[in-house]
C-alpha cells in the first residue's frame, strides 16, 4: 500500500453489535449509490450482527488520491483490513462486496487469512483471460475520464445503463437505477483517470492462490451482464474449495439475496 493509512480519510458507517460483516461497494459506487439502487436492503440487516460499510478511497465521501497504486485491488484490500481492525479490533470477520468490492475482499482473505472467516462475492468482475481483453477498454475510459470528469462519464453511462445491469433488473428498478450514478457525478478527473488505469492492471488472484482459501464462500451472480460475466462466477465456484453459487435469473431471485447474506453471516457466528 502506498498511502499511509489514515482512518479520517474514510467515510464509514458501523451498525449493530455482534459478529461482523464488512461490506465493500463496486467501482464508481459508494454507500449512497448502493442505497439508491435498493437491492441490498441493508435496513433489514439484524442489529445482533455488526455491519461495517465504507466508501473506498477516491469514492463517495472518502478522500481522493491521484496515485494509481492506491486503486489497485491489493491496496483496497489492505485498506479494508486496516479500517476493519481499527473500527472492530482484530476479531475474525466475514468480508463481502460487489464487483470491485468482491475483488478487494478476495485479496484481503489471501493477505490476512486468519482474519477472514467467510466471503460473500457478489457479481464477480471480469478476471483472468477476460480481464486481459478489457485492458484496452479501461485505457479508453481513462482517457475519457480525464477529459469529461465524473459528470460527463455519468451522462454517458446513463445512456448505456443496459451494459451495467441485466435488462430485467433495470425494468424492475426503473426509478432508482440512475441513482447508482450519483456518486460518480462528484468524482474528479485526475482520480478517475488513475482509477481506470489501475483497473487495466487489476486481476484476480491465481487459481492456485484461490484453491488455498478453505473458508466458506457465498457467490452471488446474475446472467446477461458483460462487466460481471457468469463464467467468472462459475470458475470461482469451481476453484474455491468451500463455495456455494447462487445465480439470479430474475428480480425475484435478486430479492432473495439480502436474506442469503444474513443467513450466511448468522451461520458463521
Amino acid at each position: 500500500m502506498t498511502h499511509p493509512f489514515d482512518i479520517n480519510q474514510f467515510n464509514y458507517r458501523s451498525t449493530g453489535k455482534g459478529s461482523a460483516l464488512i461490506w465493500s461497494h463496486g467501482l464508481l459506487g459508494c454507500m449512497q449509490s448502493e442505497d439508491a439502487l435498493g437491492i441490498y436492503a441493508w435496513h433489514r440487516f439484524p442489529k445482533k450482527l455488526t455491519l461495517l460499510r465504507f466508501d473506498a478511497i477516491g469514492h463517495g465521501l472518502s478522500a481522493t488520491t491521484n496515485n494509481k497504486s492506491d486503486y489497485l485491488w491489493t491496496s483496497l484490500a489492505e485498506d479494508t483490513y486496516q479500517l476493519g481492525t481499527k473500527v472492530l479490533g482484530d476479531t475474525a470477520v466475514v468480508l463481502g462486496g460487489q464487483s470491485m468490492g468482491c475483488a478487494s475482499s478476495l485479496f484481503s482473505a489471501i493477505l490476512h487469512p486468519e482474519w477472514v472467516k467467510g466471503l460473500i462475492l457478489m457479481n464477480p468482475p471480469t478476471a483472468w483471460e477476460l480481464r486481459v481483453k478489457q485492458k484496452e477498454y479501461y485505457h479508453k475510459v481513462a482517457k475519457a475520464a480525464k477529459m469529461l470528469g465524473g459528470k460527463g462519464l455519468a451522462k454517458i453511462n446513463a445512456k448505456h445503463i443496459d451494459r451495467m445491469l441485466p435488462s430485467w433488473l433495470i425494468d424492475a428498478h426503473k426509478h432508482s437505477v440512475l441513482g447508482m450514478l450519483d456518486g460518480l457525478k462528484s468524482m474528479k478527473r485526475g482520480s478517475l483517470e488513475q482509477l481506470f488505469l489501475a483497473a487495466a492492471e487489476n486481476d484476480f488472484p491465481t487459481h492456485e492462490q484461490l484453491a488455498k482459501l478453505n473458508i466458506p464462500c457465498l457467490i452471488l451472480a446474475w446472467d446477461g451482464d458483460e462487466t460481471h460475466p457468469l463464467s467468472c462466477a462459475k470458475t470461482l465456484a469451481e476453484v474455491l474449495p468451500n463455495s456455494t453459487l447462487h445465480v439470479a435469473q430474475s428480480m425475484a431471485d435478486v430479492d432473495e439475496w439480502p436474506e442469503l447474506i444474513i443467513t450466511f453471516c448468522q451461520q458463521l457466528e
